[in-house]
C-alpha cells in the first residue's frame, strides 16, 4: 500500500488501495477457482455452458472468460424456475442441509418484475459492506440504524455486529419516524441503513410542521440513501439537515456500491467481482465512463455464483483511481436497460426526468412514472405527483421537461400520496405500461 495513504480511513486498507495490476491478478486467481464449482453445483450455469459446448477447463484467462463463457439473465432464471419448478433459478449450489453454510433468503421488491430469491450464506461477523461503513463514520462501540425492507437484511445486521457496533431497528415506514426521532435522542447512533425517497418527503412534511430535523438526527456521521436515484434537489434538502448522503446501489446481483466521502461514484469492490460495461444491445465493451449496460460475476458467492449475469442495468464505470486512495471502480447508475424509451430517436431514462420534475415546487418530491407502451414511442407520457394542484400546473412541468430534454411530455397529474401506494415502502415503480 502506498505509504502516503492514510490507513485509518479504510477497514481493509491493504485490499482497498491494493495496486491495479496485483488487483487484476487477485481477479484472475479467484475467477479460475469459482468457474469450476459454479459449473458443476448451479444448474443453470452448466445448462447455459452446455449449449454454448464449454467447459471450465478451457477457460484460463480474462480474454478466454469474455471470449467463450454465455451471458445469464434473470429470464433466464425465471424461465428455469418456472420450467423446472426450482425456487433458486438454477443458481442454488450448495445442499441446503450443509451446516453453517446456508444463512438466508431475500427478495428483490420486486418494483420492475416478479421477485427474485436470493440465497445468502450464513456468516457471522462482517461482510464487504464493513468498508462501506467504516468511511461512513460507523466505529466499534457505535450503535447503528437500520431502517430496511426485504433485501440483505442479514447482511447490514452481521457487518454491524461483527465491527462492534449496536443495531437499533426500525421499520421502514414513515410513520416510524418520531419513534426514530426518540431512539437518536436516548442512543445518538452514527449511521443509518437505509434512507428513501418516501422517507425525505415524509421528513420534509414534519419540517414543514415545525419540526427541527437536523436537531433530531444530528447525531448521524454518515446516511446511506438507497433504492432508487436521488435527485439533486433532494440531496440539497438532505444536506441542508445537516446529513452526509452516501447514495448506494446493487451490482448486478452479486454485491453492493456505496459513495466514498469524495462523491464521486460508488464504489466497486473488484476483489468480490468482475465488473464488465458491454453495448446494451450486444456484446461488445464500451469504452471508459460510457454508459453501458451492467454484466456482473461473483468472485466470492459460492451460494449462488452468478456468472456473466446480464443485469439490465445501465451505468458509467471507470477504472481510474478515486481520489480518496481507493484503487476499485466506481460506478455511476443510469437506469434499467428495461426502462428506456426511445422519442424520436432520442433515449429518455427516469434519471434524466428527475431534475426537471424536482424543479417545480408542486412537484418537488419527483414522484413520477414514464408510462412506457414500447421501446420507440412518438412522445414522452408522463404521470406526476402533485402536493397542490394549480391550473397551471400541468403546463409548468410539461415546459420544465421540455426546457430540460428538449422534448414536450404529455403530462397526466394525480396526488402524489396515490403514487406512493403503487410501490413497496421504499420506492415506486417509474416506468409502467398504459
Amino acid at each position: 500500500m502506498n505509504s502516503m495513504v492514510d490507513a485509518d480511513r479504510y477497514w481493509e486498507p491493504d485490499v482497498e488501495c491494493l495496486p491495479r495490476a496485483e488487483l487484476d491478478t487477485l481477479q484472475e486467481k479467484k475467477l479460475t477457482e469459482l468457474l469450476p464449482w459454479a459449473y458443476e453445483r448451479a444448474p443453470l450455469i452448466r445448462h447455459a455452458w452446455d449449449t454454448a459446448g464449454v467447459t471450465p477447463d478451457a477457460i484460463g484467462s480474462f480474454a478466454a472468460f469474455r471470449e467463450q463463457v454465455p451471458f445469464i439473465d434473470k429470464d433466464a432464471m425465471r424461465h428455469f424456475r418456472d420450467d423446472r419448478g426450482d425456487p433458486y433459478g438454477g443458481m442454488l449450489a450448495i445442499d441446503l442441509a450443509t451446516p453453517g453454510v446456508f444463512g438466508a433468503i431475500f427478495s428483490t421488491s420486486g418494483t420492475t418484475g416478479d421477485p427474485t430469491l436470493a440465497p445468502f450464506a450464513g456468516r457471522e461477523g462482517p461482510t464487504i459492506l464493513a468498508r462501506e461503513f467504516w468511511e461512513l463514520g460507523v466505529r466499534p462501540g457505535d450503535t447503528f440504524v437500520e431502517m430496511l425492507f426485504t433485501y440483505r437484511g442479514p447482511a447490514i445486521h452481521w457487518t454491524m455486529r461483527g465491527m462492534g457496533a449496536t443495531p437499533i431497528f426500525v421499520d421502514h415506514d414513515p410513520a416510524e419516524l418520531p419513534r426514530l426521532f426518540e431512539l437518536c435522542r436516548r442512543f445518538q447512533p452514527r449511521g443509518w441503513y437505509n434512507l428513501s425517497g418516501p422517507l425525505v418527503i415524509a421528513l420534509q412534511q414534519m419540517a414543514e410542521s415545525g419540526v427541527d430535523i437536523e436537531r433530531a438526527l444530528d447525531s448521524f456521521r454518515g446516511v446511506v440513501y438507497a433504492g432508487e436515484p436521488l435527485g439533486p434537489r433532494a440531496r440539497r434538502r438532505v444536506e441542508s439537515w445537516g446529513l452526509e448522503l452516501f447514495n448506494h446501489t446493487g451490482v448486478g446481483d452479486v454485491g453492493a456500491a456505496t459513495e466514498c466521502r469524495e462523491h464521486d461514484g460508488l464504489h466497486v469492490w473488484e476483489d468480490t467481482a468482475i465488473i464488465e460495461v458491454l453495448d446494451p444491445e450486444g456484446d461488445q465493451p464500451v469504452a471508459d465512463g460510457e454508459r453501458g449496460e451492467l454484466v456482473s460475476t461473483t468472485l466470492m458467492n459460492l451460494v449462488s455464483p452468478l456468472v456473466r449475469y446480464r443485469s439490465d442495468d445501465l451505468v458509467r464505470y471507470t477504472r481510474e483511481r478515486c481520489a480518496c486512495g481507493r484503487t476499485h471502480g466506481r460506478v455511476w447508475p443510469m437506469g434499467r436497460k428495461s426502462d428506456e424509451v426511445v422519442v424520436d430517436g432520442q433515449s429518455v431514462l427516469p434519471v434524466d426526468v428527475w431534475p426537471a420534475v424536482e424543479d417545480v415546487p408542486e412537484t418537488a418530491a419527483a414522484l413520477f412514472q414514464i408510462i412506457r407502451p414500447g421501446r420507440d414511442v412518438d412522445r414522452l407520457r408522463l404521470r406526476v405527483g402533485y402536493t397542490r394542484l394549480e391550473p397551471d400546473l400541468r403546463g409548468r412541468v410539461e415546459d420544465a421537461v421540455e426546457a430540460h430534454l428538449g422534448l414536450r411530455p404529455d403530462v397526466e397529474l394525480v396526488d402524489q400520496d396515490v403514487l406512493l401506494r403503487m410501490g413497496p415502502p421504499h420506492k415506486i415503480p417509474r416506468v409502467v405500461k398504459p
